[in-house]
């Protein structure tokens, strides 16, 4: 039996990214919008929140949305062949399976954890009440501390490497490039600035990053489809559009 061109390999490769990250675009925003903001007030209103949502079915929706996102671009740095964007598309896939990582972690506590709490508190009274309160209020002080992290490291820092990687590559529109770019620093500074305490630009900036990202996964993910079925034998050698 012949064994696979690297060709058909790359192919093979470019189209499980691009469905991939087409299929992750649209669960994570699905699961984004289901989710909703948590509200900040008071302990008391975000315990009541979290007692009315699914949260950890919605949480593992969006761990599971952002691994294909990192199949997508695990799959996107195997098309950027020139030296600088192969570079930091190396650098992108590792910063996105660390990302990836902190997201299950954090939500591992902001999701099962604070939904037993809420639903304890939710259904106890007097003195239990409170104590179930103060718990969850630690609960959330955590959650809070690791939130602005995953929008740095996930949300922010692979997509401002694979941005500027496509800003160099040959492969894909400038454009596709500049829009990665700025939505993975919105999120990278906002992300860090919030971890470090400055709270400022306002955290809710994220939201901006998330829609941006969509596009950008959605339209890699139909150009990396394109350019698997283009019967191009060396990406490199595209031109520049």
């Amino acid at each position: 039996m012949m064994s696979p061109s690297t060709d058909e390999q790359r192919n093979a490769l470019l189209r499980i990214g691009a469905v991939c990250a087409i299929a992750g675009t649209l669960g994570y925003l699905a699961f984004f919008l289901a989710h909703g903001d948590l509200p900040d007030e008071t302990a008391e209103s975000a315990l009541a929140w979290v007692a009315e949502k699914p949260l950890s079915m919605l949480h593992m929706g969006i761990i599971l949305c952002s691994l294909l996102w990192v199949g997508g671009l695990v799959a996107l740095a195997s098309s950027l062949v020139d030296g600088t964007s192969w570079a930091l598309g190396q650098l992108g896939s590792a910063s996105a399976v660390i990302g990836a990582t902190l997201l299950a972690v954090h939500y591992r506590i902001d999701g099962p954890a604070l939904e037993e709490v809420a639903a304890a508190w939710a259904a106890a009274a007097g003195a239990e009440r409170e104590r179930l309160l103060e718990r969850g209020d630690l609960v959330l002080l955590m959650t809070g501390g690791g939130f602005p992290l995953y929008v740095a490291l996930f949300l922010g820092l692979p997509f401002l490497l694979f941005g500027v990687a496509m800003v160099f590559s040959s492969n894909y529109p400038s454009w596709l490039g500049w829009l990665g770019t700025v939505a993975g620093a919105v999120a990278f500074v906002v992300g860090t600035t919030h971890f470090v305490g400055l709270g400022f630009p306002p955290i809710q900036l994220f939201v901006l990053s998330v829609f941006l990202l969509d596009v950008w996964m959605f339209t890699v993910g139909v150009l990396m489809w394109r350019r698997a079925g283009s019967g191009v034998r060396e990406l490199g050698d595209r031109p520049r559009r």
